[in-house]
């Protein structure tokens, strides 16, 4: 009997990887030997030569190279051969019309054949190589004879020939990079360096349902350029864009394997992200953590199935833009364009890294004797206060107080590092092959990509595989077909930090914080150390915490040209579907949640989301006078998912998850359902008039299934205006500004976020369907959440005004943008009525705006052709968003602000240090509050109006929201070498502070008190620190405060400045690479640091990073990361 072999599920996906990889290089590398005796067999009547020569590409391995300027390739030609070889059939093509052809290996080079010119000039030949300004070799730029029709082009090694009358100029163009010209007056070997063109304003920009270029642009869109972001440490998309977009605010959550990056538009919510056209999730699809208390820590970013070395670039559609998509649109749009095959040889690249990971310093424990003197100091101050002794009461201190730890136990501690239990370092191996090419009929991407990821908190991972095509087929001359297919899986060990419940839900990480240093890890009998009710870190790290997804996205696309370069429809097809499975299980001989207990939980979810449209383009040029862009079409949008998940408890460790069945303890089943659907009709149109004004309009009718019949559909518009001022006449006498641009727009966009459960209206009882004995106990429903039918969309009304600019013949260029956005009639659940079956019930409610600005200035600072080259970004922006109108039922204490107040406020106490030692600097104002708050360490109030009392009058506002966020960036090339510096930040933003958490009194006056950390040296107290400046053990007694706010010491600035990438690259090509070069066409290595500094005056765990809200608790360490790599062009 043959005996089977149990093949691991990721080795299994490897090997796919690998063979598919394989062949797709065998087949796009293997050299055709014998091509050039190839037979051809033509039957072609009344063609132009362009469809001859692609009928000749298709029967042979052969690509044609020429420019249409050069060669007439629209002559009309019949031709029939039989079996022919191919340079024949080339010589009978171009007989008599002056056109030489030219064979490098799989590409045949069209010129026109030189002749003497008219005035008998003598020709000098002229040879080269053009590059671009990383040295890379450009073929297909075009070389003409300036004020002639005789040129060439580059080949596919950037080597051009050509004969030039002496005296002549050549003129080297192609698009994107800068023409260059050159007066030839003899021979000569002419290479050149192509510099890109830094004319922004007219790029190609990626608008909704089309594109346009920059200086024709009505709206505020900012475009993020991948291929100069470094991604050697990039797990997932989010992470590219920290800082590298204006008005895009990306705070980075976790740094996990796959952490998560809050996206934010102009302070709104989560934007929608739009795939290739099409709609997208933005959040991972993650199981939960069950019905019990169990550990979760998982807080990782959507997306995580698209390779960041596969998207082209980003645009963010920040106004009246994204008012084409409608739904879900109000909190902004991101366009991601994913790279596609080019009309050229096959081309194999590799690209690779290894970078090690390690942890920023964490917060640092007190040690064992540091512990044990601090607990004596604090159990003494709380036997005093307590007992109303001096300095808190008139009694003098008894001397019947016990230290809890001896000076003989001091002397033996010993110091255990819990947080070394649970922190490690980490690495991650990342590799990514492309092979791309084609012709006029086919062009084809073709990627795999491997990620994987060690943590730096122990039992965090991630590992990914992930295959992606690009395949464009012509069919036919008016029909083109698209396919792209994205596959992917990805596997997860979740660790157990990030910020658990109580304390007997501690994770791996508070526990750390937690436990005395001066215990074992492991007592005398062998077994874990316990303290109190919290658990054992080194314990908690043998969670085991597994989560395996994997999808797939498909998107099929047939473009018709109805009439060529006018008028043409598209119709698209799109799906993107993904599941995960989830295993955690506590084990037995771990003590959590007050109990020794095995648990465990199994969980299924699976989401797929669809869309399928039809659009109508029409795009005609009317000479000089008018261009008109219009777009009319219509979509489909569906979402459905579902989930079954499942708690156990009490199960043989050795079975768990294998066969639940058999635990001996309660099951919690639980499942669900949800689906909703969308139906849309869309229409844009611009128009521009004289290549100065341009008008822009578009319109949206939106359908949901989520309201009642009446209110389902709504209509959402936008209509904007530009204005070319650099090219009025007024304007051509002032040299130095090249290109202006005034534009504003006006929209509107919806929002139906009401959830989308078919079931959502009924909910248990109980927490838990009860088996026993095989048979259910009870099973109770309630009704939570009915339908309402006078709930309709909610609205978000924007309006922009901005500039965009090049001045100093384009050193210097960028945008200004300010907005307002106004938001009614917003979604949410208001308390039902006492006599209701439900508890609430949703409803339409209040407004509030966001308002603000956002800059981007680029320059070229410095310059030396071909030597040296410094050029800068840097992006500013600036949000708020304040209340108009609340809720109707909604309570305002006393103090809060009724008009105008900031969504993000919170309110406080501003403190001046604490009371000393014999009161001596307590102010008037300070008496008028309990005697409790007059006692020495109890924080001094301000009177903050000068009326010598506390009262809410005192009570203080602030805005978390950071005032400015910032990104900024610096890239230097000298010869081979380059060097980017790229860093971010956010200023004036305030958070809670958990350091200052762990390390209260409230929490180390205990008979048994939790371990602190240096902070609890600046904590008063009578014995040791009477100079301390935070609040002491009398602030631990309940204190009946006017308004009842918290004290500003809580709070902290949170401002700081991230160095997010240093990276250096050096780069070779042509004859550098010596022998290589037969094989291989450039190769760039590089290092790169992420995350080396941090500028801060914050003293928590990290300023940016947070486990939710915006406060800052034992949260996922960040990390600084260093990368070796290199990319290699074959």
């Amino acid at each position: 009997m043959k005996k089977r072999i149990n093949v691991p599920a990721n080795v299994k996906m490897g090997r796919i990887c690998a063979i598919w990889l394989f062949c797709i290089a065998l087949q796009a590398i293997s050299i055709p030997i014998l091509a050039q005796s190839a037979k051809i067999t033509l039957r072609l009547k009344n063609v132009t030569v362009e469809e001859v020569l692609t009928s000749i590409e298709n029967q042979t391995e052969y690509r044609f190279l020429y420019n249409k300027d050069i060669v007439d390739v629209s002559r009309i030609v019949s031709i029939t051969v039989k079996n022919e070889r191919m340079t024949l059939v080339l010589d009978k093509l171009f007989k008599g019309e002056g056109v030489s052809y030219t064979i490098e290996k799989r590409q045949i080079v069209l010129n026109k054949v030189s002749s003497q010119s008219q005035d008998n000039k003598q020709p000098v030949k002229v040879t080269g190589k053009v590059v671009d300004e990383s040295g890379e070799v450009l073929p297909g730029v075009t070389v003409m004879i300036e004020g002639a029709t005789q040129g060439t082009i580059t080949g596919i090694d950037g080597n051009y020939q050509l004969q030039v009358p002496e005296g002549s100029t050549l003129k080297f163009t192609s698009i994107g990079y800068t023409t260059y010209t050159q007066k030839i007056t003899r021979p000569m070997t002419l290479n050149v360096t192509m510099k890109e063109d830094s004319k922004q304003l007219d790029e190609v920009v990626v608008v909704g349902y089309g594109t346009t270029t920059r200086k024709n642009l009505t709206t505020s869109i900012a475009t993020v350029k991948t291929e100069k972001i470094s991604r050697a440490a990039t797990s997932n998309m989010s992470q590219m864009l920290l800082g590298r977009a204006a008005g895009l605010e990306a705070t980075l959550t976790s740094p996990q394997p796959g952490g998560a990056v809050d996206l934010s538009i102009r302070g709104a919510g989560t934007p929608i992200f739009i795939v290739d056209g099409v709609m997208m999730p933005s959040t991972s699809l993650e199981v939960g953590n069950g019905n019990q208390v169990m550990p979760n820590s998982i807080n990782r970013s959507g997306l995580a199935g698209l390779n960041p070395a596969d998207i082209e670039s980003i645009e963010v559609l920040k106004d009246a833009s994204a008012s084409i998509y409608g739904i879900g649109a109000a909190n902004g749009v991101v366009l991601i364009t994913t790279k596609k095959g080019t009309e050229t040889r096959p081309q194999i690249t590799y690209e690779g890294n290894y970078s090690i990971v390690k942890n920023y310093p964490y917060l640092e424990p007190l040690s064992g004797e540091e512990y044990m003197n601090v607990a004596n100091i604090f159990n003494k101050e709380n036997y005093l206060f307590t007992n109303g002794m001096y300095p808190y009461g008139d009694k003098p201190f008894d001397n019947k107080w016990v230290p809890q730890f001896s000076p003989q136990q001091i002397a033996a501690a010993q110091t255990t590092d819990w947080l070394d239990c649970v922190l490690k370092d980490g690495s991650i191996n990342n590799h990514n092959i492309t092979i791309t090419g084609g012709s006029k009929l086919l062009k084809y991407y073709l990627s795999g990509n491997y990620y994987k990821q060690e943590g730096t908190v122990e039992n965090s991972a991630m590992e990914r595989y992930a295959l992606r095509t690009n395949i464009s087929s012509q069919l036919l001359p008016f029909l083109k077909l698209t396919a792209i297919v994205n596959v992917n899986e990805n596997e997860y060990t979740n660790s157990t930090s990030g910020g658990g419940g109580g304390g007997n839900g501690y994770d791996a990480i508070q526990s750390a914080l937690t436990y005395p240093s001066y215990l074992p890890i492991r007592g005398e009998d062998g077994k874990p150390t316990l303290y109190s009710n919290y658990p054992n870190p080194a314990e908690m790290i043998k969670v085991s915490d597994r989560t395996k997804t994997s999808g797939y996205y498909l998107n099929f696309a047939a473009d018709v040209d109805i009439i060529k370069d006018m008028l043409s429809f598209r119709l698209m097809y799109g799906i993107n579907k993904e599941n995960a499975n989830r295993n955690l299980y506590i084990p037995s001989d771990i003590y959590f949640m007050d109990m020794y207990k095995s648990r465990g939980h199994l969980g299924y979810v699976e989401r797929r989301n669809q869309t399928m449209e039809g659009t109508l383009t029409f795009k005609k040029q009317f000479g000089d006078l008018l261009r008109v862009d219009a777009v009319v079409g219509m979509g489909r949008y569906t979402n459905d998912s579902n989930g079954l998940e499942l708690d156990y408890e009490q199960i043989n460790d050795h079975i768990a998850a294998d066969k639940v069945e058999a635990a001996e303890g309660a099951f919690y089943p639980t499942s669900f359902r949800a689906a909703d659907e969308r139906r849309s009709q869309f229409a844009r149109a611009s128009v521009d008039v004289l290549d100065r004004y341009v008008v822009a309009a578009t319109i949206r009718r939106d359908g949901t299934d989520k309201f009642f019949p009446g209110k389902k559909y709504a209509y959402f518009p936008s209509v904007s205006l530009a204005w070319k001022l650099s090219n009025e006449p007024f304007m051509k006498h002032i040299s130095w500004i090249d290109q202006l641009k005034i534009r504003g727009s006006y929209g509107q966009t919806g929002n139906d976020n009401l959830g989308s459960s078919l079931y959502g209206t009924f909910s248990l009882a109980a927490q838990y369907i009860k088996f026993s004995n095989n048979s259910v106990t009870y099973v109770p429903y309630l009704l939570s959440g009915p339908d309402y039918p006078n709930v309709t969309w909610e609205k978000t009304t924007m309006k922009n005004i901005g500039i965009d600019f090049s001045v100093l013949k384009d050193r210097i260029w960028g945008s200004f943008d300010m907005f307002r956005n106004d938001v009614t009639n917003l979604l949410g659940y208001d308390s039902a009525s006492p006599l209701s079956m439900t508890s609430s019930v949703p409803m339409n409610y209040g407004r509030y705006v966001r308002y603000g600005w956002d800059a981007t200035i680029n320059s070229l600072n410095f310059e030396i052709p071909r030597v040296f080259k410094w050029t800068s970004q840097l992006t500013l922006s600036h949000h708020n968003a304040v209340w108009k109108e609340r809720m109707p039922n909604y309570y305002y204490e006393e103090y809060r602000i009724r008009k105008n107040e900031p969504v993000n406020a919170y309110y406080y106490y501003e403190t001046e240090g604490v009371i000393n030692i014999d009161k001596s600097n307590m102010p008037e104002s300070q008496k008028s509050l309990p005697a409790d708050a007059q006692q020495p360490g109890y924080p001094i109030i301000k009177d903050a109006n000068g009326d010598n009392k506390i009262t809410i009058d005192d009570v203080k506002m602030r805005n978390t929201l950071p005032k400015i966020h910032i990104g900024f960036g610096n890239t230097f090339v000298y010869k081979d070498f380059d060097l980017d510096v790229f860093m971010y930040g956010q200023f004036g933003r305030t958070r809670y502070n958990y350091a200052y958490r762990w390390a209260l009194v409230g929490d180390v006056y205990y008979t048994s008190p939790k371990n602190s950390n240096k902070y609890v040296y600046t904590i008063w107290n009578s014995q040791t620190n009477q100079n301390g400046n935070r609040r002491g053990i009398a602030s631990t007694k309940a204190v009946a405060l006017p308004g009842n706010v918290g004290f500003e010491e809580d709070y902290q600035n949170a401002s700081f400045v991230r160095v997010r990438n240093i990276t250096l690259g050096y780069n070779l090509s042509g004859k550098k690479l010596g022998r290589v070069g037969d094989y291989v066409s450039s190769i760039r290595v590089f290092v790169d640091c992420q995350n080396p500094l941090t500028f801060t005056k914050f003293v928590g765990v990290d300023p940016e990073i947070k486990t939710g809200g915006d406060g800052s608790k034992a949260e996922y360490p960040m990390t600084r990361t260093y990368s070796f790599g290199a990319k290699i062009c074959f």
